[in-house]
């Protein structure tokens, strides 16, 4: 029986219809067992039989794939697939797919809710109640805000179109697409940081977009939110 890999930690847990659609085209599904992410040799040694691999953010690199002999399809969960060797995966045949439409509205409405919780300081007034402090926390409103979205692509505009009941004002930064889309100005990204109240960040890849000098430029007291990978962010 040809067997599907998944790598990715959660896939099926709360929601069992994909992984019973496999099972009803013939396929065995093997299960990520250690629900992390999975470093190289543990990678090879689990997806050494799959043909098709549902994989997360672990690297499948040249080497990677060149001892996968069995494997024709890898389906990533999500719209990055900066962690999959592309080169590779063309010169042995395999097919590589994505599904960058699949969590648009999730990661949009989690966004939204993260900023009105860091706004209205949610988790602090939380936090005391549980250790038995009742203290009056004052939190804000996202009425008025400057609200800059840095990556405008599916994601960015969602909470765009999320927000704009709100009453903020939005711009975006992304030299990949062009000024005045869906409504909203287009600014440089040095000039965004110092604008915005509030920095929302959706873009592709893990390269670093807020480091030490962009971080000096943000306005003091502004709020950060980053639904993209961790490393675009210098936390430190």
């Amino acid at each position: 029986m040809k067997r599907i890999a998944v790598t990715t930690t959660s896939f099926g847990e709360y929601d069992d219809k994909p992984l019973k659609l496999l099972k009803e085209q013939g396929f065995a599904v093997s299960l990520n067992p250690r629900k992390r992410k999975m470093i190289k040799e543990e990678v090879i040694e689990f997806c050494k039989e799959a043909v098709g691999i549902i994989a997360g953010t672990e690297r499948l690199d040249g080497d990677v794939l060149d001892r996968l002999a069995n494997l024709k399809v890898i389906s990533r969960c999500g719209s990055g697939i900066d962690n999959v060797d592309l080169n590779a995966a063309e010169r042995k045949g395999i097919a590589v797919f994505n599904t960058p439409d699949a969590a648009t509205s999730a990661v949009g409405e989690l966004t939204v809710a993260l900023i009105i919780g860091l706004l209205r300081r949610v988790n602090d007034a939380d936090a005391a109640v549980k250790n038995g402090r009742w203290v009056k926390i004052m939190g804000d409103m996202i009425y008025g805000k400057r609200v800059g979205i840095i990556g405008f692509g599916r994601i960015g505009r969602r909470v765009a179109e999320l927000l704009r009941p709100f009453g903020c004002i939005m711009a975006y930064s992304d030299p990949s697409v062009k000024d005045g889309l869906a409504g909203f100005e287009q600014m440089p990204l040095s000039r965004l940081i110092e604008w915005a109240d509030i920095i929302s960040i959706h873009v592709s890849g893990n390269s670093r977009i807020l480091g030490r000098d962009e971080v000096a430029h943000m306005k003091r007291g502004a709020w950060l939110v980053n639904t993209s990978r961790g490393g675009v962010v210098d936390e430190d």
